[in-house]
């Protein structure tokens, strides 16, 4: 699981933890980690759980942390990418990738591709993207905001559209390797950056939120469940999707990723 230093995140790990999964934590910040580590003991004292630094928005901290994986796990069944990262000012990450596009959709892309191995060797394997319903405005031609004008915000929205096209392109390219993937919006939460004063009133606690990740992460009705987008349990329309758009997400991904290793 990435994002745990979320309150969702946390409540997805320990739900998962409850029902007796292998939980593998992961977030930029290891304090975020220990949070939640401890959440789930306390819940769940005979839980499993292994904890690890992993900053998506740093290519170096993502083959760390598959390495470590390689080593303690066989299987992996299933991945939960919480997406949440934001940042007001414009930070450039690793290669100069701005921070909000690389933790939040090139990160969790280079992730996937180098557990690829372990998930083709685990299938029916299951890929879980739980992201904001503020998405929108996403410009594959500059993802970096390098001819825009940054703005937070729109690089939150965008990153969240990729999101959720990532799980499309992962649900149409890995599905000859068994594995779904599905994105799901678990509603408002307290926290958010898309999030205006209103819809606060109306945002759900983090244990109403985790159900819908829960439930695609671990239902055998929802093990056949892939290139859809879910509010909650409940199946939507993504008016943000676009076929030409997700086949374009890949190759820039796929483009952007080869750059971290020349």
């Amino acid at each position: 699981m990435t994002g745990v230093g979320s309150p969702v995140g946390r409540e997805v790990a320990k739900r998962l933890a409850g029902m007796g999964a292998v939980v593998v934590l992961g977030s930029h910040d290891f304090g975020q980690v220990e949070v939640a580590r401890s959440a789930i003991i306390g819940a769940h004292p005979s839980a499993m759980v292994d904890p690890h630094t992993l900053d998506l928005s740093k290519r170096l901290s993502i083959s760390d942390f598959v390495g470590a994986f390689k080593e303690r796990h066989e299987r992996l069944d299933v991945i939960v990418n919480v997406i949440h990262r934001s940042s007001r000012t414009k930070i450039e990450a690793d290669l100069g990738t701005e921070l909000t596009w690389m933790a939040n959709v090139l990160g969790p892309y280079m992730l996937i591709e180098r557990l690829l191995e372990v998930l083709r060797a685990s299938t029916p394997t299951r890929v879980i993207q739980v992201v904001s319903p503020y998405a929108g405005g996403l410009d594959l031609s500059d993802t970096d905001f390098d001819t825009r004008t940054y703005s937070g915000l729109k690089a939150y929205r965008q990153s969240m559209q990729a999101a959720r096209l990532l799980a499309y392109g992962l649900s149409t390219n890995y599905a000859i390797h068994g594995i779904q993937a599905c994105a799901c919006v678990p509603g408002v939460i307290r926290g958010d950056p898309g999030a205006n004063f209103l819809s606060l009133l109306m945002a759900k606690q983090p244990a109403a939120a985790a159900e819908g990740p829960v439930w695609l992460a671990s239902a055998p009705e929802a093990g056949t469940l892939t290139g859809k987008l879910f509010l909650g349990k409940k199946e939507i329309k993504d008016k943000l999707r676009d076929a030409g758009d997700v086949q374009t997400l890949w190759h820039t991904l796929g483009v952007q990723a080869n750059q971290a290793v020349l």
